[in-house]
């Protein structure tokens, strides 16, 4: 099975959401985890992040932080950071994963600017992301993409900014992986 690990500071507030979103979109396509570059172990995700979840009838309520570390990174097939700097440190701790290691605008650009999958079914073009979305990096480079702004101990509106980011992000990556 296809292995996603969602990657950001704290794995608290974005990289869980990442996380919790791209498993209810893709099912029983991918596992799906996350971890945080300087994360709070044990911790859980913020009332105001579980809010945003709780509207799409999500529940984040058994989440605990965890870190990152090069075991993760290893037995992840993509992982994917909410900012450059999260992505830096993600191949910092694991210089393997570089080409299967992106922002999630990244991922959501390639997604909305024409990057081509290959593969037969839904699985197949899911695992042909990485590959599609390195040979579409001329493209993204025209682009000034957009890290997902830290909500932490922030507003609500903050919390519903970040979070929207990221659940359009998620849309528009697996109606990609989905199309047909």
């Amino acid at each position: 099975m296809f292995r996603i690990l969602t990657v950001c500071t704290g794995n608290i507030c974005r990289s869980p959401a990442a996380e919790l979103l791209l498993q209810e979109a893709l099912g029983d396509l991918a596992t799906v985890s996350s971890a945080g570059t300087h994360a709070l172990v044990g911790h859980p995700i913020p009332d105001p992040m579980l809010t945003e979840l709780a509207a799409d009838r999500i529940d984040g309520g058994a989440h605990g932080g965890r870190l990152l570390t090069e075991a993760l990174l290893r037995e992840s097939d993509l992982v994917v950071a909410m900012t450059t700097e999260h992505r830096q440190l993600a191949v910092q701790s694991g210089p393997f994963a570089l080409k299967r290691t992106f922002t999630l605008a990244e991922l959501a650009a390639a997604a909305g600017t024409g990057a081509e999958l290959e593969g037969a079914g839904t699985a197949e073009r899911l695992a042909d992301i990485p590959r599609a979305v390195a040979a579409h990096r001329h493209v993204l480079a025209e682009y000034d993409l957009d890290d997902v702004p830290d909500p932490y101990r922030r507003s609500q509106e903050t919390y519903h900014q970040a979070y929207s980011l990221i659940r359009g992000a998620v849309a528009e990556i697996t109606g990609w992986v989905r199309a047909s």
